[in-house]
């Protein structure tokens, strides 16, 4: 019968050894090296020192690469970061860039630069409606009213109440007055980058009223100009004539006292020019009255025949006197007026003739014409002053001077000029 364990495994010698201690000269005791069953021998363990040198060797190289690799692939990173982000700040560049590009104040800003150097023909060329010049005016003249509304004042401008996103806006003001504005519009042919909107000038509105006018009153055969412009009867507002209690003294015989005619303008840019000119085509002063905003003239003191004239009224005045005072025939007038005269018949009927005072002498002295209307040219009317020096009968040597103011309307009767009527 074996026991248990018995026959299964015998130990050697070697294995059941027992290390017995050393004891050294000072009684200390050193266990002694064993070769175990483990244990190799100088030149396996030599081998095997040089294997594991080679495996580290192995190793560190893998390391140096890996270290490579690394530093290689943090540098690509690196680049790739940098690439990026400087693409990407380029990026927020050009989009500030082309952002700021397409504000609109950009382009109200080249446009209002015209305005303030008045370029007014760029001005004009942009304008979506041009104002109209009347007759007496032309787009020059509107031009230059133009230019006055903005001359010496401080422009700028500002977002109108009409500004919206589509259509910008800018009202344009002159010493902080609107005179206008600029609205711009989107170019829808050329776009910017990042869909932002390019603006261009799609009008200039410069409103300009003519607030200017002239109103005229003349005799009716006189002519009127606006500058330059003759006026018709369009643009008579008003008209009057002469009363049949002056008319009497030359309607018997053809003569004409024309009445007046008022001309009105209005629609203008500037204060007109107005040139009158009389029934012979000669310039004639005007006078202006502020007060009633009106132009005028009256009748012409001057006349081709003027000279002529004044002489003939102060002849038929000093005959006229002649005949009062009995120092003359009435027949010495009959040269003078119309056959069938009225003027005639009423002198040759006067008492004045009967009842003048004596004298034994009269000489005409100190004769003038102290007022000349031309009505027309075969109508005129005259005032003429004349001095009657008389020796009287009784009274001292010194002559008495009688005085004399002859009221004459003149007419050319058949070529020759004749007192038509005397107003006293």
């Amino acid at each position: 019968m074996k026991k248990h364990g018995q026959g299964k495994h015998k130990y050697s010698v070697e294995e059941a050894h027992v290390v017995t201690p050393v004891v050294k000269k000072d009684g200390t005791e050193v266990i002694p090296e064993q070769k175990g069953s483990g244990d190799k021998d100088p030149k396996r363990a030599k081998k095997s020192s040089a294997k594991d040198t080679k495996k580290g060797k192995k190793k560190k190289k893998k390391f140096h690469i890996y270290v490579a690799v690394l530093i290689v692939w943090l540098v690509a990173v690196t680049w790739v970061i940098m690439y990026e982000y400087d693409k990407f700040n380029t990026f927020l560049l050009d989009y500030e860039a082309s952002y700021q590009a397409s504000q609109p104040e950009l382009v109200m800003d080249e446009v209002f630069t015209h305005f303030e150097q008045r370029d007014i023909e760029y001005i004009w060329a942009n304008m979506a409606e041009h104002p109209t010049a009347s007759l007496f005016e032309d787009e020059q003249t509107i031009k230059d009213y133009m230019l006055d509304m903005i001359e010496g004042k401080t422009l700028t401008y500002i977002e109108s109440g009409d500004y919206t996103s589509d259509h910008p806006t800018y009202a344009i003001e002159a010493d902080s007055y609107v005179i206008g504005s600029v609205t711009l519009s989107r170019d829808l042919l050329q776009k910017r980058e990042y869909g932002f909107p390019t603006w261009v000038l799609s009008e200039i509105s410069f409103p300009s009223l003519p607030l200017e006018g002239a109103a005229v009153t003349l005799p009716a055969n006189f002519t009127v100009y606006v500058n330059g412009i003759q006026l018709d009867d369009t643009y008579v507002t008003d008209e009057t004539t002469v009363g049949e209690d002056e008319l009497q003294y030359v309607s018997p015989y053809g003569g004409e006292i024309p009445g007046f005619k008022t001309y009105a303008v209005s629609g203008l840019y500037y204060e007109p020019e107005i040139v009158v000119k009389d029934f012979t085509g000669a310039e004639v002063a005007v006078d202006y009255d502020e007060s009633l905003d009106i132009y005028s003239t009256g009748y012409t003191s001057e006349h081709p025949e003027k000279e002529e004239l004044e002489q003939f009224g102060i002849d038929f005045s000093s005959t006229f006197v002649s005949v009062i005072s009995k120092d003359a025939n009435i027949s010495a007038l009959d040269p003078y007026f119309p056959p069938d005269s009225v003027a005639l018949d009423y002198i040759s009927r006067s008492t004045a003739l009967r009842y003048f005072t004596s004298h034994s002498s009269m000489t005409i002295e100190n004769t003038e014409v102290t007022e000349f209307i031309a009505y027309t040219e075969d109508t005129v009317y005259m005032e003429v002053y004349v001095e009657q020096w008389m020796q009287l009968g009784w009274g001292g040597s010194d002559p008495e001077v009688v005085p004399t103011t002859t009221h004459i309307y003149c007419v050319r009767i058949d070529g020759e000029w004749q007192v038509a009527g005397m107003r006293y």
